[in-house]
C-alpha cells in the first residue's frame, strides 16, 4: 500500500526541488505581501500614465518580486542540493506543517504507514473527503480532486494569457511539440484538430471550450515542460484562499497527487476485489436480491437499530454519570475541608464572644468564619444539585435498560420469523471471510450481525475497510489493544468497526 516518504523514490531530483520550493516559497503572508504590491503597482501605473501624458515621463519606477519568482530562486539554489538532502528537507516541510495544522510535533517514525495517514488526511480534508472512509480511497480522490482543479487552472491560464506570458506559452508549447512521437502528434492531432499544428493552434484550441478530458490528454502528451507549471500551481492555491482553504494543506495535497500519479496506482480497492463484490452487472442483480431480502428483514432491522441507537445513548449516559459522580466526590472532599475547617473555628469561638481577643483579631476571626460558611454553602448546593443530576441520569439509565430489555424481546420474535433465511446468508457470509480474511479474525456472532444490519452496499464499504487491513500496512496502530474505528458505508452514514488486536468484535 502507500507509504508517503517510500513513494518519494518515485520522483525527480527536479520534482522535489520544486516541492520543497513551494513548500518554503509559498504561505499566507507570502500571497498578502504580492496582493498588496499587485495594488501598488497599480496605482503606480495610473500615475505613470498620468505623467506621461503631459512630460512623456513616467514618475515612479516600481517592481517587487512574485512568489512564483521567489520559487523559481529558491528551485535554482536547491540544484546544489543532493538527493540524500533533498529528501530531508522535503520530509522536514512535511513535518512543519503536520505541526502547524495539528499544533504539535509529530514524534513517530515518518517512514510508518500511521505518518501517511496523517499527511493523506490533512490534504482529505481540503476537499472534504470522508475522513472514516479506507486510506486508499482517500489517496484516489485527493489525486482526482487536484487533477482537477490543475485542469481548470490550465483552462483559466490558457484563456487569460498577458501578451509576455503567450508569447512565453507559444515557445515552450513549439519546443514540446518537436520532441513528440509520430504516435503521441497525431493522437494530439486528432483530440485537438488545431488550424495549425504549433504553440499557437495549441491555445487556440484550448480556448475554444472548456473541455477538461482534452485538457488533461494534451497535458499528458506535451507534459510540464509546455505550460509554466509554477503559475498554475500558484493558481489553484489561490483558489484554495478564495475557498477558505489552507496553503499547507493545498500543497500537501499537490505532494501527494504527484506521488499517486508516479505510481501509475490505483489505490483504492475495487469492488470485484471484495469478498460480496463483483462486476458492476452481477452487483445490481445481488443488489435486487439484497433489496427483496431487506424488505423481509425490514421489522427486524428497524427493531435492531432501535436497540443500537439506545445502547449508544445508554453509553454516553453512563460515561457522563461516571464524571459526575467523581465531580461530586471531588465536591464533597472540598465541602469536608471547609467544615473542618468551620468546626475548627466554631471551637474557640467562646473567646471572641467574651471579647478576650482584640478587635483587629475579631474582625480576622469572624472574616474566617464567613468565608467557611460560604464555601460550606456553595459546595453544599453544588454537590446537591449536580446529585439531582446524578438521579436524573440513573433514572434515565434504568428506563433505557428497561426499553432494550422489551425491544430484545420484540426483536427475538422478528428473528424467529427470519430464522431460517438469516442463518443461510450468515452461514455464507462466514465461509467468504474465511476464504479472502487471514490476518483479520471474526467473533462467530460477527457475520450474522453484518447480514441484519447492513446493505449490501454499506456491506462493501466495510469489506473496503477491512481488506485494507488484512492486506495493507497498519495504518491503525492496533499493537495488540481495543480499539473503536468509525467507517464510510455510504452517505453520511458510519459503522462503528470494534477490534482487539486484529480480532473483529462487532460491527455496529
Amino acid at each position: 500500500m502507500a507509504n508517503i516518504i517510500k513513494l518519494m523514490d518515485l520522483l525527480s531530483d527536479e520534482e522535489i526541488r520544486m516541492q520543497i520550493a513551494l513548500f518554503e516559497s509559498v504561505n499566507m503572508g507570502n500571497v498578502a505581501r504580492e496582493a498588496g504590491n499587485r495594488l501598488l503597482l497599480g496605482l503606480a501605473d495610473v500615475a505613470n500614465a498620468f505623467s506621461e501624458t503631459f512630460t512623456n515621463k513616467s514618475v515612479v519606477n516600481f517592481e517587487f518580486t512574485t512568489t512564483a519568482d521567489a520559487v523559481m530562486d529558491r528551485y535554482i539554489e536547491l540544484q546544489k542540493t543532493d538527493r540524500d538532502e533533498l529528501n530531508d528537507l522535503c520530509i522536514k516541510k512535511t513535518l512543519d506543517i503536520y505541526k502547524e495544522i495539528n499544533g504539535k510535533e509529530y514524534t513517530g517514525d515518518v517512514k510508518s504507514p500511521i505518518y501517511t495517514k496523517e499527511l493523506v488526511n490533512i490534504a482529505a480534508y481540503n476537499f472534504n473527503i470522508n475522513k472514516y472512509k479506507p486510506l486508499g480511497s482517500k489517496l484516489d480522490e485527493i489525486e482526482k480532486n487536484y487533477e482537477k482543479m490543475m485542469l481548470n487552472a490550465i483552462y483559466t491560464k490558457m484563456s487569460n494569457l498577458s501578451n509576455k506570458d503567450y508569447l512565453e506559452t507559444v515557445k515552450l508549447m513549439d519546443m514540446a511539440l518537436i520532441h513528440l512521437s509520430l504516435e503521441n502528434r497525431q493522437k494530439l492531432q486528432r483530440v485537438l484538430t488545431p488550424v495549425s499544428f504549433n504553440g499557437k493552434g495549441v491555445i487556440s484550441a484550448l480556448r475554444k471550450r472548456k473541455d477538461l478530458d482534452k485538457i488533461k490528454t494534451v497535458y499528458e502528451i506535451l507534459g510540464d515542460n509546455a505550460f509554466k507549471m509554477v503559475d498554475i500551481d500558484l493558481s489553484i492555491i489561490y483558489a484554495t484562499l478564495r475557498g477558505l482553504g489552507r496553503v499547507s494543506r493545498c500543497l500537501i495535497a499537490r505532494f501527494i497527487y504527484m506521488l499517486v500519479k508516479k505510481s501509475d496506482t490505483v489505490f483504492s480497492i475495487a469492488n470485484e476485489k471484495l469478498p460480496s463484490g463483483n462486476l458492476d452487472t452481477v452487483l445490481d442483480n445481488y443488489r435486487h436480491e439484497d433489496g427483496i431480502f431487506r424488505e423481509k428483514l425490514a421489522n427486524q432491522i428497524a427493531i435492531q437499530k432501535k436497540i443500537d441507537e439506545k445502547k449508544k445513548n445508554e453509553s454516553q449516559i453512563q460515561n457522563q454519570a461516571a464524571k459526575l459522580e467523581e465531580e461530586i466526590e471531588s465536591i464533597l472532599k472540598d465541602f469536608y475541608e471547609a467544615k473542618d475547617d468551620f468546626s475548627k473555628l466554631d471551637a474557640i469561638k467562646s473567646d471572641y464572644l467574651k471579647r478576650k481577643r482584640s478587635s483587629a483579631d475579631s474582625k480576622v476571626y469572624y472574616g474566617k468564619v464567613n468565608e467557611s460558611k460560604r464555601k460550606m454553602d456553595r459546595f453544599s448546593d453544588l454537590a446537591e444539585r449536580k446529585s439531582n443530576r446524578l438521579t436524573e441520569l440513573k433514572t434515565k439509565l434504568d428506563e433505557i435498560k428497561e426499553d432494550i430489555r422489551l425491544e430484545e424481546l420484540n426483536l427475538d420474535k422478528a428473528k424467529a420469523e427470519n430464522k431460517t433465511e438469516v442463518d443461510k446468508k450468515a452461514d455464507e457470509l462466514m465461509k467468504t471471510y474465511l476464504k479472502r480474511f487471514n490476518r483479520v479474525k471474526f467473533e462467530p456472532g460477527v457475520f450474522y450481525d453484518i447480514v441484519v444490519r447492513f446493505s449490501l452496499d454499506e456491506r462493501l464499504e466495510i469489506e473496503r475497510f477491512l481488506l485494507e487491513i488484512e492486506e495493507e500496512d497498519d495504518y491503525y496502530s492496533f499493537d495488540k489493544s481495543y480499539v473503536e474505528i468509525p467507517i464510510f458505508i455510504g452517505g453520511r452514514k458510519t459503522a462503528l468497526l470494534k477490534m482487539d488486536d486484529y480480532l473483529c468484535k462487532d460491527i455496529i
